[in-house]
């Protein structure tokens, strides 16, 4: 197993947050994501600044566990390219992400305009996170 660049690491977190930002804007999904989760611009606007900071850091956080997991994989798997490190993060949200997702249309009784909108992000920040966790081997 080769080293981990766990500056890729920190770059493929970043970069998930920038897709994150601009996917649940409302200049992508954020209007339709809000409907489905039943939050309004009222309940966003109670909203207090010290707890959406502390919500942000704990999800940087969990989003630097997360690559550094699939950098690992990538490790163990030998991959040698972004080309690589994207289709193995395809692989881990095919295998994982959409089998556990399903849970929320099967129990939760969420809508699936909800459900497709929160796993393809998955999709897009695996890969792309893949890709550039594979570049910098």
């Amino acid at each position: 197993m080769e080293p981990i660049n766990f500056l890729s690491i920190v770059i493929a977190s970043l970069i998930s947050f920038g897709i994150g930002s601009f996917w649940y804007s409302p200049f992508l999904f954020g209007k339709e994501w809000m409907e489905g989760r039943k939050i309004s611009e009222k309940d966003l606007g109670s909203i207090k600044n010290s707890s959406v900071l502390r919500s942000y850091i704990i999800q940087f956080v969990l989003t630097l566990i997360t690559f550094t997991v699939l950098a690992f994989v990538i490790s163990m798997s030998q991959a040698q390219t972004s080309t690589d490190g994207a289709f193995i993060g395809l692989l881990g949200w095919f295998g994982f992400v959409i089998p556990l997702s399903v849970s929320g249309l099967l129990w939760k009784k969420e809508t699936f305009t909800l459900f497709l909108i929160d796993i393809v992000n998955n999709l897009v920040v695996l890969t792309i996170g893949g890709a550039v966790i594979g570049a910098w081997r």
